[in-house]
C-alpha cells in the first residue's frame, strides 16, 4: 500500500547549534527522513563517504521509536527491496525511518536501512541497495528496532560541516516506433516482462526518435536502470496506448550539498546537480566525496584531486563552489523557521516527489513580515520531454538575469521585507531567484535563471491577486462564496535563444490571503509566507499553526 511520507518541521528556534543554525540540521534531518539518501558527510575531522546512514555526521543516526518487542526475520530482496516480517507496532509514520537490525548472520543485515514500504503493523519493506541485504540464517531471531533521523541530535561539535544526499530521479525511455494509442500525461505506465511501473510525465516523438520521461514507482526486474530494458512493451493504465522501447533507459538524478564551510553560524552553501548516473557519473556529487579532493572540510565539488565542480551542477546558495564561499543565510535571531519535504520514496501506483523548502525570514532588523525560501520544487506543466522538471529557490541574490553562471547564486541582497518568499514585486535584473535546466539531455542544453511568471490585466496593468485588493479575490462558483483563488506561477526565461515555458510550482501559488503563518486547508494545507498582498502559499502542509516571531 502506498504510504504519504511528507516530512514537516514547525517553529524551529534559530539558536545556534554547533555553529549552524538549528533549522539547518532539521532540514537536513527531515531531506534524510523524507526519502533523500545520505551519500556523505565531513565534520572537520573525518569524512565518511559510504553512505552508510549510521555514520551520518550531520543528522546523526536517530532516536529510538519503537524498540523492538519481536523477534524478525528478512527474506531474499526482490524489485530492490527486502521484506521484514515478525515486527510489532509499526505505524504509517514509519516509513522512511530505518531498521536497525542487529543478530543477523549476514554481516550485511546488520545495520540501519530504511524503511520504503509499511505493508502492515507487523511487516515493512526496507532498501535494499545501499547494502547487500540477503535472507538470514538466524531468521526468527533478529533483534530489531525502528530510529527517526528527525529527532536526533548531530554527532560533531566541529566548526566546518558539509552533507551530500540523492533525491528524486526522472527516467528517459527512449523509443524508434510511435505508439499505438495516445498516452495521457500522469497515467501509470508498466513495461511487460520486467513489470517496471512509473508515471508518465511526457512523450514525445520525430523522424523516429523518441522519449518517455517518467517518474520510477515500481522498480522493474530487468537489468538496466530501475528494471527498464530495452525490446519490451509499454502500455498505459487508462489511455491502453503502447509502444516498445528501442536503447537503454537512463536515469537522471538529483543530488546536493549542504556546507556551512567556517565557524560562522550563519554562513551556509547548497549547491545541486542534475546527473545522468553513467555519462556523468564522475561529476556526481556521491562520487566526488570518495574522491582524494574531497576531504572532512572540503565538500563534493570544492575542488582538488577527483572533486571538480560538475558541468551540470549549480550553486543554488553560496558566492561560489570552494569551502569559504558561502554567504549568510539567516540574520534575524527573533524568527522561527519551518521545513517541508515532500515524500522522495516511491511506491506503485506512486511517484517520489523530493521538493522541499526551508522557510525563513532573512529581515536584518526590526519586525519581520514574512518569510523566505531556499528549497528545491517539482514543477506542473512541463514540457513533453523535459527531464529536469525542478528548479531551484533562494530569495532572491543579486546577481544578472539571465547570465547563466552556474557557480554563484550572487550576493546577499539588501532588504527588508520578505514578501512571500519569491520576491514577486521585487522587480529588476538583478534580482533572480530560480534556477535550472532547459533542455536537459538533448542538444543544446542550457542552465538558466529563470523568473516567476504571473497573470497580468491588460487594462489596468495590474497583476490580477492585485486588483481591489479590499475584496479578495474568490472563487466565484464556490457555494460558500469564500474559497479564495490559488493563482499559480509560471517559471520561465526570456533569455535570447533560451526562451521556456518551463513550468508551474506544484506546490507554490500566488495567493490573495490575510497575512503571514495564515493556515488555508486542512492536510495537505498551505501556509501563507508573507503580509504584502497578495502573498505567496507554500504546502504541502499538515495544517499546524505557525510562529513568525519567537
Amino acid at each position: 500500500m502506498s504510504t504519504t511520507n511528507n516530512v514537516r518541521l514547525n517553529n524551529l528556534a534559530p539558536s545556534a547549534l554547533q555553529g549552524w543554525p538549528t533549522w539547518m540540521i532539521s532540514l537536513v534531518r527531515a531531506l534524510k527522513k523524507s526519502g533523500w539518501k545520505f551519500k556523505a558527510s565531513g565534520d572537520g575531522t573525518t569524512k565518511v563517504s559510504n553512505g552508510n546512514p549510521a555514520l551520518d555526521q550531520v543528522a546523526g543516526a536517530g532516536t529510538t521509536t519503537n524498540a523492538g518487542a519481536a523477534a524478525a526475520s528478512i527474506a531474499a530482496p526482490t524489485r530492490g527491496r527486502a521484506t521484514i516480517t515478525g515486527l510489532t507496532g509499526i505505524v504509517a509514520a514509519d516509513k522512511g525511518r530505518f531498521l536497525l537490525i542487529s543478530g543477523a548472520s549476514t554481516g550485511a543485515n546488520n545495520n540501519q536501512h530504511q524503511i520504503e514500504e509499511v505493508l502492515s503493523s507487523t511487516s515493512v519493506r526496507i532498501d535494499a541497495r545501499q547494502f547487500a541485504v540477503a535472507s538470514d540464517a538466524s531468521n526468527g531471531a533478529l533483534t530489531w528496532s525502528i530510529l527517526d533521523p528527525t529527532t536526533t541530535a548531530a554527532a560533531t561539535s566541529a566548526a566546518v560541516l558539509w552533507w551530500c544526499g540523492q533525491g528524486p530521479s526522472i527516467l528517459r525511455i527512449p523509443f524508434t516506433v510511435a505508439a499505438t494509442g495516445n498516452f495521457i500525461r500522469g497515467e501509470n505506465i508498466t513495461q511487460t516482462s520486467t513489470g517496471a511501473e512509473g508515471e508518465l510525465l511526457g512523450y514525445t516523438f520525430s523522424a523516429g526518435v523518441g522519449y518517455l520521461n517518467v517518474a520510477p514507482r515500481l522498480r522493474g526486474t530487468g537489468s538496466g536502470v530501475y528494471g527498464w530494458d530495452t525490446g519490451n512493451a509499454v502500455s498505459g493504465a487508462n489511455s491502453g496506448a503502447t509502444l516498445t522501447q528501442n536503447g537503454t533507459a537512463l536515469e537522471y538524478v538529483h543530488e546536493l550539498v549542504f556546507a556551512k564551510p567556517t565557524a560562522a553560524t550563519e554562513i551556509a552553501q547548497l549547491l545541486i546537480g542534475h546527473f545522468e548516473t553513467v555519462a556523468d557519473s564522475a561529476e556526481m556529487f556521491s562520487f566526488c566525496a570518495t574522491q582524494a579532493g574531497c576531504t572532512a572540510t572540503v565538500h563534493p565539488g570544492g575542488g582538488g584531486t577527483g572533486n571538480a565542480f560538475g558541468a551540470h551542477a549549480w550553486v543554488a546558495w553560496g558566492a561560489g563552489t570552494a569551502p569559504g564561499s558561502g554567504v549568510p543565510i539567516q540574520a534575524n535571531t527573533a524568527v522561527r523557521g519551518h521545513v517541508i519535504c515532500v515524500d522522495a520514496i516511491p511506491e506503485q501506483n506512486y511517484s517520489a516527489d523530493g521538493s522541499w523548502a526551508l522557510i525563513y525570514s532573512f529581515v536584518a532588523s526590526g519586525n519581520p513580515d514574512g518569510f523566505s525560501l531556499l528549497g528545491l520544487q517539482r514543477l506542473n506543466d512541463i514540457e513533453d520531454a523535459d527531464f529536469s522538471p525542478y528548479v531551484s529557490i533562494n530569495h532572491g541574490g543579486v546577481k544578472t538575469l539571465y547570465g547563466q553562471n552556474r557557480t554563484s547564486a550572487g550576493a546577499v541582497p539588501t532588504i527588508t521585507l520578505s514578501q512571500g518568499g519569491l520576491q514577486m514585486l521585487q522587480v529588476g535584473t538583478t534580482r533572480t531567484c530560480l534556477n535550472g535546466w532547459r533542455r536537459r539531455a538533448l542538444t543544446s542544453e542550457s542552465f538558466e535563471e529563470f523568473e516567476p511568471c504571473i497573470l497580468q490585466g491588460i487594462q489596468s496593468a495590474s497583476f490580477i491577486q492585485n486588483l481591489n485588493t479590499i475584496d479578495v479575490t474568490r472563487i466565484a462558483t464556490s457555494p460558500d462564496s469564500t474559497s479564495r483563488v490559488r493563482e499559480p506561477i509560471w517559471v520561465i526565461s526570456a533569455r535570447l535563444g533560451g526562451k521556456v515555458f518551463k513550468g508551474t510550482f506544484k506546490w507554490i501559488y500566488l495567493f490573495a490571503g490575510e497575512q503571514a503563518t495564515d493556515v488555508f486547508g486542512t492536510d495537505p494545507a498551505w501556509v501563507q509566507t508573507g503580509n504584502i498582498m497578495p502573498g505567496t502559499i507554500i504546502g504541502p502542509h499538515d495544517g499546524t499553526a505557525w510562529v513568525l516571531n519567537l
